[in-house]
């Protein structure tokens, strides 16, 4: 039995995409509200993070595509790791804001 790939699916070889499509096509979005310092604190790490990938060698770094998604899922690392008091002071600090 062979597998129909889905009318949106892109071709992938070695985790890159074949063919660039908008993300927004492709995946769900969400609107997400951030206080002011974080969201400069968002800004510096996506342009440190571009800088450290075009030293290494690669330019391409796409704020959407690239960095939201690791930004994410490095959040979700840390927080699934975190005990309750860590989570606690964390919430204790946006509580200050």
């Amino acid at each position: 039995m062979t597998e129909t790939p889905e009318p949106n699916a892109t071709n992938e070889t070695s985790g890159t995409n074949k063919t660039k499509t908008n993300i927004k096509d492709e995946w769900n979005g969400r609107t997400i509200y951030i206080p002011d310092d974080i969201l400069a604190d968002m800004e510096d790490t996506y342009l440190e993070s571009q800088l450290k990938l075009r030293k290494a060698g690669r330019d391409e770094f796409k704020k959407n595509r690239h960095f939201y998604p690791l930004l994410v899922q490095f959040g979700i690392e840390a927080l699934s790791d975190a005990d309750a008091d860590e989570i606690q002071a964390r919430l204790s600090d946006l509580g200050s804001e």
